[in-house]
């Protein structure tokens, strides 16, 4: 009842598939050649190349479908994505999903989809009529919906022409010198800044069309200004200011031209000071604005929130700061002397035919 001896190793070799053997030199490079022509590389090594990629190629996450092929932002793009803003359920338009690296054939990241949608809207606009920064505040003013987008953007250009943009300040003269806004300075984040004194608003003397072309003048000018944000910080000053100093025939003037034509300008509104009155109502108005619009809203109690904001050596010294400006006709950019003297003469003009006519 003794086992058998084991059989040594060398006597029965365990099976084993033999390895095919390798093809010759000049296959190998046959097939890399044939490979090459039928899948190109990417043309800059960080995205996509210009070719065509199979289906085969293509990896896909679990649950998301396919789409149709079409141009990409390095070239045609793989099925696997297909065209900006048609991307997987729960996507935003024309983002890629967060967090999903860059695959070698045709993976594309969220900044290359943002490229490419922003080179298709420069395409749809004669050359020089948008730069590329008003094209991507434009799309992100419509959740990166191109069509949305083109149209808001067509009906901007279509505005500036019959407005007369860039505004001359001598159309709105009488508005610009009675100093209520006006540019100076800069917040801690290099946005522009724009106060508004509504203590110096007089809606009983006041043309409406000029006091919009006014608004509109000091927004392009902002806009000129900032320190590479794009952004403006408009200070609301209430100090001083009674009821019959409200203007809301103005406000809901301005309101639409500034939220179509100027999309993604305003950065925050400091509203200073905000007694308990204000902070009542803002706590029930606060709720019918949209989170984003809410969100750039700050009531600003003391002066010393104000320095959160806005460095001391930039602040009106009016508001607590160290800067000592003082508004007068020399703030007013693209005024000289000569304009002045012609709309103080024709001011009196204005008024000696108002005399005799009473």
């Amino acid at each position: 009842a003794l086992l058998p001896p084991p059989q040594s190793s060398s006597s029965t070799p365990l099976p084993f598939r033999q390895p095919p053997p390798p093809p010759p030199p000049a296959q190998n490079q046959q097939q890399q050649q044939q490979q090459q022509q039928q899948y190109p590389p990417p043309a800059d090594g960080k995205g996509p190349g210009q070719g065509q990629y199979p289906q085969s190629q293509q990896p896909l996450p679990p649950g998301y479908p396919q789409s149709q092929q079409g141009p990409g932002p390095r070239g045609p793009y793989p099925p696997s994505y297909g065209p900006p803003g048609q991307g997987r359920p729960g996507m935003s338009p024309g983002y890629a999903p967060q967090g999903m690296a860059m695959q070698p054939w045709g993976m594309v990241t969220r900044q290359q989809q943002e490229d490419g949608m922003l080179t298709e809207m420069m395409r749809r606009f004669p050359p020089g009529a948008i730069d590329r920064d008003s094209a991507r505040r434009f799309l992100i003013a419509r959740d990166w919906d191109m069509t949305k987008a083109t149209h808001l953007l067509h009906e901007h250009l279509n505005w500036k022409r019959s407005f007369g943009c860039p505004v001359d300040p001598r159309s709105c003269l009488t508005e610009l010198l009675k100093g209520k806004t006006f540019v100076h300075g800069h917040d801690r984040l290099g946005n522009s800044v724009i106060y508004h004194f509504s203590r110096l608003q007089d809606p009983s003397h006041r043309d409406l069309q000029e006091a919009v072309r006014a608004v509109v003048f000091w927004a392009e000018q902002a806009c000129k200004s900032s320190k590479g944000t794009g952004k403006i910080t408009l200070v609301f000053v209430r100090d001083g200011a009674t009821a019959a100093n409200a203007d809301p025939n103005l406000g809901r003037q301005i309101a639409p031209i500034l939220q179509s034509n100027f999309p993604e300008r305003l950065d925050r509104v400091l509203v200073y000071p905000s007694g308990p009155g204000f902070r009542v109502a803002w706590q029930a108005v606060q709720w019918v604005l949209d989170s984003n619009t809410r969100k750039k809203i700050q009531p600003i109690v003391d002066q010393y929130e104000l320095l959160q904001y806005i460095a001391p050596e930039n602040l009106l010294a009016e508001l607590g700061g160290f800067d000592r400006f003082q508004f007068s006709p020399s703030a007013i950019p693209g005024i000289n002397w000569w304009d002045l003297e012609s709309h103080h003469t024709k001011q009196q003009q204005q008024q000696q035919q108002q005399q005799q006519q009473q």
